[in-house]
Order: structure tokens, then sequence, then C-alpha cells
């Protein structure tokens, strides 16, 4: 990554006076490896303006990245880390004892689930909420409805300090779109949703949707046994390929 010689500022994250980078990005650059055409052209849907009725669908070189918010050992360190292993994970490149465990089951009611086991607790946590932060930090136009409050000093320091809190804990829920659905192969910017007084985040990436609770509410403690959990585990939810749509809809606030 290009280190600017002219961006001089506060880190966002370690807080401290250095050179900051030119390009960093905000949803991590490997999760779109996958996601480029022949053209070296990514796939990317505006959700707001879904949630408006506008179907805006861009074909951007790259993802999304911002200058002057992170120095280069922030983003390439402290963050990579966190990249490193979950690139890892989806790539299978772990070694033997690291390696996670799935499992594919169905409850009574007919739902399915894939129960993930020997997952890295600290640095899965810490990698999603960093997507998160870094929305929040950011000031380009498709990240403005992430606006965290107080919840973004208390992200920071557990990035920052690598260690994630018992306090004010955020629950993160994962769903997985089935396999050649229609919402498999792009990345949506984070929306925010409210449940009574609580406010609720997610963001679709690649198949999956994302869910940051950071209070509890009614739909949290419906999905608390499916949250990423302290013992290295999480139950994923899989939903149907013939009822995607209608859940990435309800999703953007379409229906």
């Amino acid at each position: 990554m290009t280190v600017s010689k002219h961006i001089m500022g506060t880190c966002k994250l370690c807080k401290q006076e250095r050179e900051l980078i030119k390009k960093s990005h905000i949803l991590s650059d490997f999760l779109h490896s996958d996601l480029y055409d022949e053209n070296h052209k990514l796939r990317q849907m505006d959700v707001i303006a879904l949630s408006n009725g506008i179907n805006r669908e861009s074909r951007p070189s790259s993802g999304s990245y911002e200058g002057g918010i992170l120095c280069n050992i922030c983003d390439n360190e402290t963050i990579g880390k966190f990249e490193t292993y979950i690139s890892n994970v989806i790539k299978e490149n772990l070694a033997e004892k690291e390696k996670i465990i799935c499992k594919r089951v169905t409850n009574v009611h007919g739902l399915k689930f894939i129960e993930i086991s020997n997952l890295n607790y600290t640095k899965t946590k810490l990698f999603l909420l960093s997507l998160l932060w870094r929305a929040g930090i950011s000031t380009r136009e498709e990240y403005k409805e992430v606006d965290l409050g107080m919840y973004s000093e208390i992200i920071r320091k557990q990035i920052f300090e690598n260690k994630t809190s018992e306090d004010n804990n955020i629950q993160i829920t994962i769903y997985k779109f089935e396999d050649g659905s229609n919402y498999s192969s792009f990345i949506g910017q984070p929306r925010r949703h409210k449940f009574g007084h609580s406010t609720a985040y997610s963001i679709v990436i690649i198949g999956y949707l994302i869910v940051y609770h950071l209070r509890e509410n009614d739909i949290s403690k419906k999905a608390f046994n499916n949250r990423l959990k302290e013992n290295d585990s999480v139950a994923i939810i899989e939903v149907p390929k013939n009822k995607v749509e209608k859940f990435v809809m309800t999703y953007t606030g379409m229906i």
C-alpha cells in the first residue's frame, strides 16, 4: 500500500500524529477478490437507493477507500492481522490445528444452520467490528447511515488493544444466502435499523448478511443463540435460495 508523503495528521485508530496513507479500504480489499469480472470491474449495489425504489448498480474498478484516516501501522498491521486471519479462513489456508470445523444441521422447524467451531473469536469479532468502525469514520457518501456515537470509541479501543470487552458487548449474528442466489456476488453498504430504542447495523458481503446489534432488543434476543460466541463458535442461519430476494428486500427497507 502506497504511503503518502504529504498527508500528516492524527490516525483515527492509534490517535497518534503520524504520516497517513492514501488508500485505506473501508470494507477490506480482499473481500472483493472473487467479485471482479473479466474487465476487472466490481458489481456494487446501492442498497440505500434500492430502499427508495431505485435499482442503482455501479461497476467500480476497486472497493471504496479513503485517504488520511489511518497510519500504515494501524491499517496494515493492527487491522491487517485480522484481515489475514479471515482471508485464510475463506481460502482454507490455515494450519491443521487452526482449521475451522463446519457442520450442517436442520432444526425441528426446518431451519438450516451451519455450525462452525474452532473459529478464533477475538480475531473474527474484531475483524467484523473493524468493517463497521471504518464505515463509521469514513466521510464517503455511501457510509452516511453509520453513526456509531459512543460505540465508535468503544470499538476503536477494542481494535487497537486487540481484545474484546464484556462491557457494552455488541452482538454479531451472521446469515448465509444459499449458494446460487442472486445476491451472492456483491457487497452492499451498511444500513442502519431501529428496534425500539436500540440501533442495529447490517452489511451484505458476498453472500452473507452481517448484523450488529449495539444493544439488546427483541430481535437480538431471538438471535442470541446464533451469535458469534466467546467459545470460538457460531451458528450461521442459511437463508434458502427461494427466500433470499425477499430477505434482502426486507434488509434494504423495500418491504
